[in-house]
């Protein structure tokens, strides 16, 4: 991070507390299984919840900031604007990045082992992904560069969750390109 991105951390970034942060999911999350008592729904909506707090950080952060990529693999580099991004809102950057790409397809992938997003929480089932909200967002965020990437769709999902009882925590991307790339 730069003069710049450590001046902004310290100075103009709002701040808030990670246990309130963690407390209002664990809530979100609690009230979706008592009403919804499916895990799978309250994934999806947990997800939808995400996809909302995407709108909101892309229109008062992001979209006054440079795009976060120039191409689908500068978005998978440790350095990329989404790690910096992550660690400006949860104070902690992706351990792992990677993207992978087949034909058309090309799945970039973030893992974090210490998860500022559920950390010493415990998920209340094995099919509840306790950070999907994070998926939300960084899908939102991608449809709405899709013309960006040549692509005709992209999503993203939590595949895995230390609140689960997963070594990590990790997103996978899959954008489906309307042509391969050439870069």
């Amino acid at each position: 991070m730069g003069v710049k991105g450590v001046l902004a951390w310290r100075i103009k970034a709002e701040k808030v507390n990670a246990l309130l942060i963690r407390s209002l999911g664990q809530a979100i999350v609690s009230y979706l299984l008592k009403v919804h008592g499916d895990p799978a729904v309250a994934n999806r909506e947990l997800k939808n919840i995400g996809r909302a707090m995407g709108e909101f950080i892309y229109t008062r952060y992001l979209a006054a900031t440079q795009k976060p990529a120039k191409n689908l693999k500068e978005l998978a580099d440790p350095k990329s604007a989404y790690n910096l991004g992550f660690k400006f809102f949860t104070g902690t950057a992706f351990d792992k990045t990677e993207y992978r790409k087949e034909g058309n397809d090309v799945y970039i992938t973030y893992s974090i082992k210490d998860c500022p997003l559920c950390k010493d929480i415990v998920s209340p089932s094995p099919q509840l992904f306790m950070c999907n909200q994070n998926a939300g967002i960084l899908e939102w965020i991608e449809e709405n560069r899709l013309q960006d990437w040549n692509a005709e769709s992209v999503t993203c999902d939590e595949v895995l969750c230390r609140a689960r009882g997963d070594p990590v925590c990790q997103w996978v991307f899959h954008f489906r390109l309307k042509e391969p790339e050439f870069f």
